[in-house]
């Protein structure tokens, strides 16, 4: 199950084996034509999932589909890392509360702070933080459908703000919390990602150890751009 594998819905012996890996270890999409994908990609750091559905269509993707949507390749390191997550998941529920527990005292504490503002769901993991800007607004014009492009898309200091963000990660070094800035190549994307610093969140830490660390973060932003100004 760790390698990426097309899995008709029949014959039963095949649901019965699904049904012992969790459902939250999975990131699901399900597709037109009946055809549902699962993969680890993202939920577990690694590679493989599986697809289900009719047999026509799962031999369709067997056969004809390419590499990135179906392969029957991976490596062996990914596949005993993805085994090996899924075993910690399903036998240690309490690590989701406490990671959740972890992301919402981290959240508490940066939330607030005005010169910041955080895009990520409340509930993941990853915090992406960005600085707060007045040219962030978001255009009142209705999308243009023949083109990805926003209408008027907000544009951005790329270079200060890099160079304001690393600031803000040298300054929390010097206290003792290491972060980054999220890496990125520049060019690359038809709209440019918004610079930003990246947390991964861990339930390896305790919610008062969270809670220093985002304490840091709040008190190297605060002293960058009070200095800025």
């Amino acid at each position: 199950m760790c390698a990426t594998g097309a899995i008709p819905l029949s014959p039963p012996p095949y649901t019965a084996h699904l049904e012992a890996i969790p459902s939250f270890a999975f990131a699901s999409s399900t597709l037109l034509g009946g055809l549902q994908l699962k993969t680890v990609a993202n939920t577990l750091n690694s590679s493989g999932g599986f697809c289900a559905g009719s047999r026509i269509i799962v031999d369709h993707q067997h056969i004809n589909s390419t590499s990135f949507v179906f392969s029957a390749v991976v490596l062996a390191l990914l596949a005993v890392s993805t085994s090996e997550g899924i075993n910690i998941l399903r036998n240690t529920l309490s690590i989701l509360s406490t990671l959740q527990e972890n992301v919402h005292a981290i959240r508490a504490v940066l939330d607030p702070v005005e010169a910041l503002t955080i895009p990520s769901h409340p509930a993941s993991p990853i915090i992406h933080i960005h600085l707060r800007s007045a040219s962030t607004s978001a255009s009142a014009k209705l999308p243009n459908p023949a083109t990805p492009v926003p209408r008027d898309a907000p544009s951005f200091d790329i270079a200060g703000e890099e160079c304001l963000l690393q600031d803000i990660v040298d300054e929390a070094l010097t206290q003792g919390m290491w972060t980054t800035r999220a890496q990125r190549l520049r060019r690359q994307e038809l709209v440019e990602a918004r610079l930003s610093i990246r947390l991964a969140v861990t339930a390896a830490l305790s919610r008062k150890e969270c809670e220093r660390a985002a304490g840091v973060i709040k008190a190297a932003v605060v002293k960058v751009v009070t200095k800025r100004k």
